[in-house]
C-alpha cells in the first residue's frame, strides 16, 4: 500500500462526506429534452446547445455535463462540492477546481457579457445558481 497523510485521509473523508449531503431536487426533463433558456436551447438527445439563428454552440462533455445539471435545478445555489458530484460522481478529485474553469468557459460561450452573468451567477462563499427558470420541451 502507499503511504498516506493523516491530514490528506481527513481531507478525504470530510468532502466525501460533504459530497453526501441532500442535494437539492431536480426538475428532472424528459430523457431527450429541449430545454430553453434565453437565446439558447440546449438539447439533451443531441448534446448540443443551440443558438437563436440555429447553430449549434460546441460544447465539452464536462460544460454539457455543468449546464445540464444547473438546468435541472434552476434558482438553487449549489456548491462546488455538489457540482463535482452531479458532474463527475465519484470521479472527481478532493481539490478539483475544474468546476470553475467550466463555468468560465460556459460563460465565455452563453453570456451576453460573462463578467456581468445573467445565466450562470457566482454564489459567495463557493458554489453557482442557474439564474432564471428554463422552459422545457
Amino acid at each position: 500500500p502507499k503511504p498516506f497523510s493523516p491530514r490528506e485521509l481527513i481531507a478525504r473523508i470530510a468532502a466525501v462526506l460533504r459530497r453526501t449531503q441532500a442535494l437539492p431536487p431536480r426538475q428532472k426533463p424528459p430523457s431527450a429534452a429541449r430545454i430553453r433558456f434565453g437565446d439558447w436551447t440546449l438539447d439533451t438527445g443531441q448534446r448540443e446547445l443551440i443558438g437563436l439563428d440555429g447553430v449549434a454552440m460546441p460544447l465539452s462533455s464536462g460544460e454539457f455535463r455543468l449546464l445540464a445539471a444547473l438546468l435541472e435545478r434552476p434558482k438553487i445555489a449549489l456548491t462546488r462540492n455538489q457540482l463535482l458530484d452531479l458532474t463527475k460522481g465519484r470521479d472527481a478529485d478532493l481539490f478539483d477546481r475544474s468546476i470553475d474553469n467550466h463555468v468560465s468557459r460556459l460563460r465565455k460561450k452563453i453570456e451576453p457579457d460573462p463578467k456581468n452573468p445573467r445565466y450562470i451567477k457566482t454564489v459567495w462563499g463557493g458554489g453557482y445558481i442557474f439564474a432564471m427558470d428554463p422552459v422545457t420541451e
